[in-house]
């Protein structure tokens, strides 16, 4: 019964995020566009709303029924409607094309739910709380609120104060037939699927050469399946699930990507159309985004100081602008509510930025050893006497990253050809707002990282900065495609 929960999901989610996206003849798409932005946009839609549910004190029992009275609305006014939705677009991209990124998609989402959860952060961070929703009904239980060592560290609930997304689309997935460790990633095997979707979503307005350029760049950035691509052959692709070489799964980076993706894709559409409707749907998308990690809530606040920098200059667009973060903001609000009745994580990163461990830092200052002693067991100890400066070390790793063809292709040789240093560029609200958030959100996580109270080279061996770099693959593809020249293909 999982697996027809979690497809009921993907129905329902699909459904909810169509019916609020504008006609098609106001907001153009093809099919597959509005499959992939009707998802993730439903999706997010429905952890905000379940989220809020749980600060008003109600049960996960009672809010699993939203998500169907949602879709069964939603196919109502469709079927209302529908003389007046318009006619879908053709699609920007030929016919081979459109194959590859078919068996793209269907190659990531049965990768995904190849095997069960059985990662560490998949299943400490989020299968666990998903459990607890599942059966206790809120995430206000002791089994999450209470689990806290003497020592303050090696809580068997990981990270107690993360967001809510994931395990409320697992649970969701299990309340019928109850928890099964594969079909509960059926909701979650569709980020990598429909990111490209989305990109072509919002280059349409550019031109259908952006669309169908930024859809197969998309596609083609190796880290949106497996970090170092092919680095050990096919066998990292056999072991999926079995090893942290694969992005794909129960985890929540590509979660946030997908949703930080379709919110600038549709902020961009509504900027261009000036379209408050679309404005609002994007606002929602944001918020969508925070439901899914802390990270979110960072980059929520970039992409809001990011638009507050751009509306300096004309064209400022407010009519979309104020809607925008007014329905992010909303979205935000009652998970921040439920936030701070949870136990803060140990790396409280709030605590962490300030300007004095920020300039320690920057004028040198020593590694950290790890605070854990079970988490260094096995691994040698840091030499604090001659410990590197932190800063050499974060700066390294950023730079193996952006030459890492393995793992990102040319997505960072892409973003420097994109960088708007020309006068017309310059003039182009929407090319310095997705500027300001790609390089807002790359400096927010070298300040995070510089000042992190984690030994720094365990967070390497964990996949840190890619595992956090990844987040912003849309923006940066969406600012790409605005640089290319307009019109028609």
């Amino acid at each position: 019964m999982s697996l027809v929960t979690g497809l009921l999901f993907l129905l329902c989610a699909t459904l909810i995020g169509r019916a609020l996206l504008p006609t098609r003849s106001i907001l153009s798409r093809s099919r597959w566009e509005e499959l992939g932005v009707a998802y993730l946009l439903g999706t997010g839609v429905v952890t905000v709303v379940i989220t809020a549910g749980f600060v008003v004190g109600l049960s996960m029992n009672l809010l699993w029924w939203l998500p169907l009275l949602g879709a069964a609305a939603a196919f109502t006014l469709d079927a209302k409607r529908n003389t007046t939705i318009g006619e879908l677009a053709e699609v920007p991209w030929t016919k081979p094309i459109g194959l590859l990124l078919a068996v793209l998609a269907s190659a990531a989402f049965l990768a995904t739910i190849a095997l069960p959860l059985n990662e560490f952060d998949a299943i400490y961070h989020w299968a666990y709380r998903g459990k607890v929703l599942l059966y206790d009904g809120t995430p206000l239980n002791e089994a999450i609120t209470g689990m806290v060592n003497d020592d303050g560290y090696g809580r068997l609930v990981t990270h107690p104060n993360y967001p809510f997304g994931i395990p409320i689309l697992e649970a969701w997935t299990s309340h019928w037939g109850g928890w099964h460790a594969r079909w509960v990633q059926l909701p979650l095997a569709l980020w990598s699927a429909c990111l490209p979707m989305a990109i072509a979503f919002g280059l349409r307005g550019y031109s259908t050469r952006a669309a169908s350029y930024g859809a197969v760049l998309t596609a083609a950035t190796p880290i949106l399946y497996s970090y170092n691509f092919l680095e050990e052959g096919f066998d990292s692709i056999s072991m999926a699930g079995l090893t942290s070489t694969l992005t794909l799964g129960g985890g929540a980076d590509l979660a946030v990507m997908a949703m930080l993706g379709v919110a600038c894709a549709l902020f961009l559409r509504a900027r261009q159309l000036d379209d408050r409707r679309t404005a609002i749907c994007a606002g929602l998308a944001l918020a969508g985004a925070v439901m899914m990690k802390n990270e979110g809530l960072a980059l929520a606040g970039v992409c809001l100081l990011a638009l507050l920098l751009t509306t300096i200059l004309p064209p400022r667009r407010i009519r979309v602008a104020i809607p925008f973060a007014a329905v992010a903001v909303l979205g935000i609000a009652p998970w921040l509510g439920l936030r701070a009745q949870l136990p803060a994580i140990d790396e409280n990163y709030s605590e962490q930025m300030t300007v004095e461990n920020v300039m320690h830092y920057l004028g040198g200052g020593r590694e950290l050893v790890e605070k854990a002693p079970i988490a260094m067991s096995g691994r040698q100890q840091v030499d604090l006497e001659n410990a590197p400066a932190r800063i050499g070390l974060v700066l390294t790793s950023f730079w193996e990253e952006f030459t890492d063809l393995r793992s990102w292709g040319f997505l960072w040789l892409l973003l420097i050809v994109a960088l708007p240093v020309t006068r017309q560029r310059l003039a182009d609200p929407e090319a310095r707002w997705l500027t300001f958030v790609v390089l807002g959100g790359i400096c927010l996580y070298f300040l995070i990282l510089l000042v992190t109270p984690w030994n720094f080279p365990s967070l390497r061996d964990k996949g840190i900065p890619e595992r956090l770099l990844v987040h912003l693959v849309g923006p940066i593809l969406l600012m790409f495609g605005t640089a290319l020249p307009k019109g028609e293909s």
